[in-house]
C-alpha cells in the first residue's frame, strides 16, 4: 500500500513540476496544456496526500486495537502518534498550497491578481510537495517497519498457550 501511495505522490509532484515548466512556456505551449497538467497534478496530489494521512490514521487504529488484544503497553500507539506528528503538518500545508495555487492560476489568468503571485505560489508549492514526498517516503517506511514488528508480536502472542 505504501508503494502505491508514494507512486501517486511522486506522479503528482512530477506533474506539478511539468505544469510549472509549462507555465513559463505558455506562448509556445498552449494554455490548455498548462491547465490540464495543473488539473491532473492537483487531483493526484490531493488524493495522494489525503490517502497517506488516512492510511496512517487507519494503521494507528489497528495498532491500538492490536495492543489491546495482545495485552501490551502503549508503545505502538505512541510511535504511530510520533510518525503522524512528523508528517501531518507538512502534508496539510502541501494540500492547502496545491489547492490555493490552482485557484490562484485562474485568478492570474483572468488578471484578477498579478501573475507573479501565482508564479511564486507555484514554486513554494513545488518545493513543499518535494519535501512532503521525501518525508512521506521516510515515514511510510518507518510505518511499514512498525507494522512488521506488530505482526511479529501478534504472532508470538498467538503461539503462546
Amino acid at each position: 500500500m505504501a508503494i502505491g501511495l508514494l507512486t501517486l505522490a511522486a506522479l503528482g509532484t512530477l506533474g506539478l513540476a511539468a505544469a510549472v515548466l509549462f507555465g513559463y512556456r505558455v506562448p509556445v505551449v498552449p494554455l490548455k496544456t498548462h491547465f490540464m497538467a495543473a488539473l491532473l497534478s492537483t487531483t493526484l496530489l490531493v488524493m495522494a496526500h489525503s490517502f497517506i494521512m488516512f492510511f496512517l490514521i487507519a494503521t494507528g487504529v489497528e495498532m491500538k486495537d492490536l495492543e489491546k488484544a495482545c495485552g501490551g503497553g502503549d508503545s505502538f500507539r505512541r510511535r504511530t502518534i510520533a510518525l503522524k506528528s512528523r508528517i501531518f503538518p507538512l502534508l496539510t500545508g502541501a494540500l492547502l498550497l496545491v489547492i490555493v495555487n490552482f485557484i490562484l492560476g485562474a485568478a492570474a489568468h483572468t488578471r484578477a491578481l498579478p501573475g507573479w503571485v501565482h508564479e511564486g505560489t507555484a514554486w513554494v508549492t513545488l518545493v513543499t510537495c518535494v519535501l512532503a514526498l521525501a518525508r512521506s517516503y521516510r515515514v511510510l517506511g518507518d510505518n511499514n517497519r512498525l507494522i512488521a514488528e506488530a505482526t511479529r508480536k501478534e504472532d508470538s502472542a498467538r503461539s503462546r498457550p
